[in-house]
């Protein structure tokens, strides 16, 4: 054993007694990032790194202890980022080691990027896994769905036939596949390798398509995108989810044998396909032009529909028990779908929507599957030279509003840009959406300490909260054992498939993890069972802006570029080609289309005798027939 490695497994050892004063991040720094570490009873008191050979690297005296009120605890947050030679280091506080080892890298982030985005493998529906892409969490395929069915709740009449609705990824702990969540989740990911394509297109993911000549990152999230648009009716409306009418067991895919079904269609999945359709139909333009039209395409009939079915919300069936999802309000879906088809086409009509509803800080909220309006700000202000300049500054102040809540939060002795009112179900999600509005507010300003607060959240979530853990799976010294994953559970490996992000403290919990509630300390208030989905299940939209955060942190920090606002400029789509009609109507003639003319969309109706005329959407003739 060489010398590092002893260095190593002492720490480890010394650690033990002496955890519960120190929190950190427990996976790595990067060498030129900052770095801090939260110790309690420690104020006034020097802190000394070491080095693997026992020698003193950098001295600190801690500052004075800040309490923070999510753990009722006060601590000194001690900054070494003057540390920057990489190796393994241990902080010592009175003579006694304190923490964990800290790993200092240019690669300190890849490991968990790398994990994070595996997890969306991990999770694919419809195929096998194995072992040369999987290692030891190989499993058989499960619930291939080539033969999915409709719920009377879809409007179908035809409840005997079937459609193919394979591929996609299982939505979190369980086996469905819901439309709404992977809106938001594959957008978010769609994102990561827009802002950073020089790091993600040489990134190995180890995945059956790994050999191609595709970004590793575009292949897993295609295998997604390709099952949403399964899920497109014909009339351009998009079903609400696939599952089963109830949760499966805590099994393994194979082992799920009951009818899946298409349920429901919602006009907040179908604004949710067209973003994701619309932003994925310029990103794989250089690499599959053919798929790339045909995502184009999806996303202007599933607009459509939406804009003639605008109240079609989700209403959980009786006899169904799988995830909801419902969401009374499409107005946000509707702004930032436009905005992705105005993106990629430069047509007024798309871009009506959001003019009719302006972005305005003070719908300012964080971003998640039932509130999707940041997404439209993070779109148009990064594309200024396409919006107007009254869009754009709006756009910009909504994520400013936000990234700069979370810098002036008060000060608390984690160093953290989270309080409270975070801890609910999913908080882990809400830490990584901040720390994703955070490098938005970044990438627009390109002031360092956005950056610096989005390190800080991540430094949470692997291990610098009150409980000492990393909510990685598979990463930290300290890591999370019994997620809420039905492949995890099923198997019969030891330990979790690695990579999930775990929902999180969640101050309100109402299953088993109620009784480890503390009031006092909502940032303690998790448990890490699996009987536990309210604390420690896993989910697409929780792994995402993971993935997001730490994929962004490593990607900028390995090649010194941050994304340049107004670099991407799409080749615009001529959406106005495709032919679309009002759900339920017949088609008249051959030729109908739809245009935007004299300031409206109109139908053009090519007439038998060759002549064209126009009518309005209720069917009433138009000005201007020739």
């Amino acid at each position: 054993m060489d010398s590092n490695k002893i260095f190593l497994t002492s720490m480890l050892a010394a650690t033990t007694a002496f955890a519960a004063t120190a929190y950190q991040n427990q996976v790595g720094f990067l060498t030129n990032g900052p770095k801090h570490i939260a110790v309690t009873d420690a104020a006034g008191k020097e802190i000394i790194f070491k080095d693997a050979d026992g020698k003193t690297a950098l001295t600190v005296t801690a500052p004075d202890a800040i309490l923070w009120e999510s753990a009722n605890e006060e601590a000194s947050l001690v900054n070494f980022s003057e540390l920057t030679t990489p190796g393994t280091y241990q902080a010592y506080l009175d003579g006694e080691a304190i923490g964990h080892p800290i790993i200092i890298s240019d690669n300190a982030l890849e490991g968990v990027t790398k994990a994070s985005l595996k997890f969306f493998y991990f999770q694919r529906s419809s195929t096998e896994l194995t072992e040369e892409f999987a290692g030891k969490y190989a499993r058989a395929m499960g619930t291939p769905d080539t033969a999915v069915m409709y719920h009377p709740s879809t409007g179908r009449t035809d409840l005997t036939s079937t459609f193919n609705g394979a591929k996609g990824w299982y939505d979190a702990g369980d086996y469905g596949k819901y439309v709404v969540n992977s809106g938001i989740s594959t957008y978010t990911l769609l994102q990561l390798y827009q802002h950073n394509k020089d790091y993600f297109d040489t990134l190995n993911l180890n995945i059956p398509e790994s050999k191609n000549d595709v970004p590793d990152i575009l292949d897993e999230i295609r295998w997604n995108i390709e099952w949403m648009l399964t899920m497109q009716d014909s009339d351009g409306g998009v079903f609400h989810k696939l599952t089963t009418k109830q949760f499966a067991g805590m099994v393994l895919p194979e082992k799920v044998v009951k009818q899946r079904y298409a349920i429901g269609k919602s006009v907040t999945a179908t604004w949710d396909f067209v973003g994701v359709t619309a932003l994925a139909a310029d990103i794989y333009k250089p690499f599959d032009p053919e798929f790339a039209a045909k995502c184009a395409q999806a996303a202007a009939d599933a607009r459509w529909w939406a804009r003639e079915n605008p109240r079609a919300y989700y209403s959980q069936p009786s006899d169904v028990g799988t995830g909801t999802y419902s969401d009374g309000n499409a107005i946000d879906e509707k702004i930032w779908g436009s905005a992705e088809l105005f993106r990629i086409t430069g047509k007024p009509e798309f871009l009506e929507e959001v003019l009719r509803n302006p972005i305005s800080k003070q719908r300012s909220k964080l971003p998640a599957w039932q509130t999707v309006y940041a997404l439209a700000a993070f779109t148009i202000a990064t594309n200024p030279h396409l919006f107007g300049e009254a869009e754009v500054d709006s756009s910009r102040n909504l994520i400013f509003t936000l990234a700069d809540s979370y810098i002036d939060m008060p000060d608390n002795g984690y160093g953290l840009a989270i309080d409270n009112a975070d801890f609910y179900w999913g908080s882990n999600s809400a830490v990584a959406n901040k720390g994703m509005v955070l490098i938005h507010a970044y990438i627009l300003s390109k002031e360092k300490k956005y950056l610096d607060a989005a390190q800080g959240l991540l430094d949470y979530l692997l291990g610098r909260n009150p409980l000492d853990i990393s909510y990685l799976t598979g990463w930290g010294v300290n890591q999370v054992l019994h997620p809420h994953h039905r492949p995890s559970e099923g198997d019969t490996v030891e330990m979790p498939v690695p990579g999930m992000l775990v929902g999180g403290p969640n101050s309100s919990a109402n299953d088993c993890a109620k009784s480890h509630i503390e009031a006092d300390a909502p940032a303690k208030s998790y448990y890490d069972n699996s009987c536990s989905y309210a604390t420690n299940e896993v989910a697409i939209n929780w792994n995402a802006p993971f993935a997001y955060l730490a994929g962004s942190l490593q990607a900028i920090a390995a090649t010194g570029k941050v994304y340049e606002v107004g670099a991407s400029k799409p080749e615009p789509y001529d959406l106005d080609a495709i032919a679309v009609t009002k759900p339920g109507a017949k088609i008249r003639a051959s030729g109908n289309r739809l245009i935007f003319k004299n300031g409206a969309v109109q139908v053009e109706k090519a007439l038998r005798d060759g002549s064209i005329r126009y009518f309005n959407l209720k069917g009433a003739i138009s000005k201007g027939n020739r």
